[in-house]
């Protein structure tokens, strides 16, 4: 929880300064041409205060909750992971020269919270009606809320990874397992 309150207040800090903001959003010529930190700090720049204050209440309240249902480093681990593959997703969807904002990580959250939520509940409905309204919102609501020309394909992004997340997450030993399998038939030159 104290993450979540963090991030928003370091994104507080950059919002706040053109300089700082200049330095940290996801530029995509210059993270190609080796300043690789932006894949990171892209994140905490917002381009306007009102997207600042819908994207890092989102953050806070998600990445809270997702903490409390799977514990910190979990949490800290999903939005490293997201903030990487979303911003991999941006770069390679070529669709946005520069991006900022928290909001793909917060839709990874969401997608976490959800799917966990899910594979605890499997008979609540009402969370597979909430599932289908998401997808609703990804696919047709690009931005209502901060009126900034979002990234839709940072939320798709997001929303994805943070299904894979908990897949990988909740299965980390199967995963370790089959890695460890698939490096032992690469060294013997056995890999199907």
């Amino acid at each position: 929880m104290i993450f979540s309150f963090v991030v928003a207040i370091i994104a507080a800090a950059v919002t706040a300064s053109a300089d700082l903001s200049s330095i940290a959003s996801l530029d995509t010529s210059r993270v190609l041409s080796g300043e690789v930190w932006r894949l990171l700090t892209g994140h905490i720049t917002h381009l306007t205060w009102r997207q600042y204050a819908v994207d890092a209440t989102a953050f806070v309240f998600l990445y809270a909750t997702y903490s409390r249902m799977a514990g910190s480093a979990s949490s800290v681990s999903l939005a490293l992971f997201s903030a990487l593959a979303v911003s991999a997703a941006v770069i390679f969807a070529g669709m946005h020269q520069v991006y900022g904002g928290l909001s793909g990580l917060s839709c990874a959250a969401l997608s976490a919270i959800l799917l966990t939520s899910i594979m605890e509940h499997p008979r609540q409905i009402t969370l597979y009606l909430v599932g289908f309204a998401y997808c609703a919102y990804l696919l047709f609501m690009e931005g209502i809320a901060s009126d900034v020309n979002v990234a839709g394909e940072a939320h798709i992004a997001g929303a994805i990874l943070g299904v894979v997340f908990v897949l990988m997450w909740r299965n980390k030993g199967a995963v370790r397992k089959k890695c460890q399998q698939l490096s032992w038939d690469l060294r013997k030159g056995t890999a199907a």
